[in-house]
């Protein structure tokens, strides 16, 4: 630790309004590593805190204190007299490494405690939101290790994240600094943007700028209160389930390949195995929305109802046609249309692109055929946004900083909504802490409803894992879709 307290300087990082857009939500991820040679020495913890505390000697931005204005801007103030000192917690269980693989790391097997920050970023017990949690379990007889780390989305994204827990492994493997240069500086965005803009699309520009006093009092109260208070608005509902999910590469190459014979040759140039997963899931859930809907089941959650009680006594809040439209919100990042991508920025680059699919469009049944509109949809999102529309996004959510929390309520009002984020460019399974590489990586069982996520396998895997986080009856109807079965094996 001294290591760190000793070379820590003062630095205040003026975040950009493109940090908080997810701002309320964390980034929580478990790392599972297995003896498999029955090592002694296997991941000290010695070697383990001294390479953690040598990692944050490059990443002091996670010992600050956020500090926010009402209008929405938020900093993050590293003073070496009041450090924010990560949350580093180490325990042992009684559980075999052997007895989660055998359980293909389903949650339940997992020690008690092992998680122990929720999806949304609130504040410890000291009143102060740490901006990293960390608990190492060592597992009985030293057969295997997990780390859950847990660094909320104020600061990074996932190329941040998994920057840091690889250079964490990397100090605890090598044993000295070496030559690494990240940079933190939001600036890095404005300096790249280009003079030409391009017009976003009508739905996103009114999301985020329509007149809605919930959200400016939302954004209005500090990073504390909102943490606060979206975790006792029940955020994450009691009635949302998760479940993972393997997806062939080579199935899904076949699959791109068919849905391309429907498409231009211009077209099927820029479409990728993910993007026709997108499309898939996207006519999956608006599918398993309408057999619910039909079977009496409702859509809305606690929060759902809340915001919607609100939000229908002023109408004009929300005059975005979504009544037969499904809201997909899809994430690209920006460094690729700003090309910064090799200038390793930390902060956060994920931007959403709204688009409304028609559910005419999504609830036919699925074949080749019927996937071409939306994996053409979904392909216009990723391949358009370059430099100019990144900039008109900037200019946009820089004029009005408080805008963060609108596409939030936005989605909670609309029950079929649905976020996609793939991260299957991340690096999850690079963090070698002198043992190795990890088992299996994941996320918390159950994050926020209505979200998919796109996880690489574990190498030398190829394959995309899914994991799918709906409310319980939605999730049902997808796992029984006969088209999903024919594509994606269940993992738990």
């Amino acid at each position: 630790m001294e290591c760190f307290i000793d070379t820590v300087k003062s630095k205040t990082f003026q975040l950009h309004p493109v940090d908080t857009q997810a701002a309320f939500l964390n980034i929580p991820y478990h790392f599972f590593y297995s003896n498999l040679n029955n090592m002694e020495d296997f991941m000290p913890s010695s070697v383990l805190k001294t390479g953690f505390y040598k990692a944050l000697c490059h990443f002091p931005i996670l010992a600050g204190q956020l500090q926010s204005d009402s209008s929405g801007i938020v900093r993050v103030v590293v003073d070496p007299s009041r450090l924010n000192m990560p949350e580093y917690i180490e325990s042992v269980s009684e559980i075999p490494f052997e007895a989660l693989r055998k359980s293909n790391f389903h949650w339940s097997a997992w020690p008690q405690g092992l998680t122990t920050t929720s999806a949304i970023t609130t504040a410890a017990g000291d009143g102060i939101i740490k901006l990293l949690n960390v608990h190492v379990v060592r597992m009985k007889d030293n057969s295997g290790v997990i780390i859950f780390v847990n660094i909320p989305h104020y600061v990074v994204d996932g190329t941040g994240f998994f920057s840091f827990v690889e250079l964490w492994g990397n100090m605890c493997r090598v044993g000295h600094s070496g030559n690494y240069s990240y940079c933190f500086s939001r600036e890095i965005i404005s300096q790249n943007l280009p003079s030409n803009r391009k017009p976003l699309d009508a739905d996103t520009v009114q999301i985020y700028t329509e007149f809605n006093p919930l959200a400016d009092w939302l954004a209005w109260l500090s990073p504390k209160s909102r943490g606060w208070l979206l975790s006792k608005a029940q955020f994450k509902n009691k009635d949302v389930s998760s479940s993972t999910f393997r997806v062939p590469r080579s199935q899904l190459a076949e699959l791109r390949r068919q849905v391309c014979q429907h498409l231009s040759r211009e077209e099927s140039a820029t479409v990728e195995d993910t993007y026709v997963l997108a499309a898939a899931i996207s006519m999956i859930v608006a599918q398993a929305h309408k057999a619910c809907k039909e079977q009496g089941h409702s859509d809305e959650g606690n929060i759902t109802r809340a915001v919607s009680a609100i939000t229908n006594q002023i109408k004009h809040f929300y005059s975005v046609d979504d009544k037969r439209n499904q809201s997909l919100s899809l994430l690209a990042d920006l460094r690729k249309g700003l090309g910064i991508t090799g200038k390793n920025y930390m902060g956060n680059g994920l931007i959403p692109h709204s688009i409304q699919c028609p559910l005419d469009m999504l609830e036919v049944p699925i074949d080749a055929k019927s996937l071409a509109q939306p994996t053409r949809a979904v392909t216009n999102v990723y391949t358009g946004a370059d430099a100019p529309l990144v900039a008109s996004f900037i200019d946009m959510i820089t004029e009005r900083p408080s805008c963060f929390t609108r596409p939030m309520l936005f989605l909670a009002k609309n029950p079929t909504s649905l976020v996609i984020t793939n991260e299957t460019g991340f690096k999850l399974y690079k963090a070698d802490f002198g043992a190795g590489y990890p088992e299996w990586v994941c996320s918390i069982p159950s994050f926020v409803a209505n979200f998919v996520g796109f996880l690489p396998g574990p190498p030398p895997s190829t394959d995309i894992i899914v994991n799918i986080i709906m409310r319980t009856p939605v999730l049902k109807s997808i796992v029984a879709n006969k088209f999903w079965q024919t594509i994606a094996t269940p993992i738990y």
